[in-house]
């Protein structure tokens, strides 16, 4: 039987609670899930495609390179030292991290904007949807360097890199989202003297907040691949600027360990948009305030 909570009982914040509880555990699972099988499958595709090693470093060889003070020869320059080697890759990661996360609030809160501005403006579609679609069917790879000569190869430009990356497909899930609330919701709302930013603010948000945050799961990894991207273009900084100096000098140690981080800190910031997602709308979505 579903019982409906009056506002102000506490019963509400105690769903959203157990909710984040719940889906921590199943978030952590499924992140120790997927190191497991990522390491496998990386360790077996090395080995069914007859990788060199001199080329393919197994996941072992990334913990040499990380941590062996003497590590097996072709595992780490002899130039480089382990600490070093961490120092220059965490450092990178945090360069990464920093330009992912510009981006990714810059692009999600474009994408919420226009969102909005196409459901209370419907010419406002009509007039930027074509555009958006147009920008979104041009490679990321041939538009990227167009952006950074023109918002320069700094931060700036690996910043707009990685809010583009984001911006599309945030803006088609809201979208959806905003226009799926219940007509017989708004009708209330008309009914009784609201216009549609009432109708937006009460309704329409609340619908839309499951892929609002299906959109910040999908773009967070995805935030990282386009700050990556840019900084690859732009030179040595970062992870995709440090990648891209490791393998013209032929450290394909430090390659494989670039990647790797990059891949583990993907899977565990969506786990992490997973467990606030799992808070956030039973707190404020649409079955918010319902237990069974």
């Amino acid at each position: 039987m579903t019982t409906l909570v009056e506002p102000g009982t506490g019963a509400a914040p105690t769903g959203s609670a157990t909710a984040a509880l719940r889906r921590f555990g199943a978030a952590a699972a499924t992140v120790g899930i997927a190191f497991v099988v990522l390491l496998a499958l990386w360790q077996v595709l090395l080995w069914v495609f007859d990788v060199s090693p001199f080329v393919g470093k197994s996941p072992a060889d990334v913990g040499r390179y990380l941590f062996d003070d003497n590590p097996p020869r072709g595992i780490r320059p002899a130039s480089l030292t382990a600490e070093a080697a961490r120092t220059e890759s965490l450092a990178a990661l945090g360069t990464t991290l920093v330009d992912a996360t510009i981006g990714f609030v810059a692009g999600m809160a474009t994408a919420i904007a226009v969102a909005i501005g196409f459901v209370l403006f419907r010419p406002f579609e009509f007039a930027f949807m074509p555009i958006a679609m147009l920008l979104r069917s041009v490679p990321l790879v041939a538009m990227a360097p167009l952006l950074l000569l023109i918002f320069g190869q700094g931060p700036m430009g690996v910043a707009v890199i990685a809010a583009i990356v984001v911006l599309f497909p945030a803006l088609v899930n809201i979208v959806v989202g905003l226009s799926s609330a219940s007509p017989q919701a708004l009708d209330l709302i008309r009914v009784n003297g609201g216009g549609a930013l009432r109708a937006l603010v009460t309704v329409r948000l609340p619908s839309a907040l499951p892929h609002l945050f299906a959109s910040v799961r999908i773009s967070v990894p995805g935030a990282i691949v386009g700050a990556m991207l840019a900084e690859w273009l732009v030179g040595f900084e970062g992870m995709g600027g440090v990648l891209s100096g490791y393998k013209g000098a032929g450290n394909y140690g430090g390659v494989w360990t670039i990647v790797a981080l990059s891949v583990i800190v993907s899977i565990v910031l969506y786990a992490v948009a997973t467990v606030v997602e799992a808070a956030m709308l039973a707190a404020w979505g649409p079955d918010a305030g319902r237990s069974t």
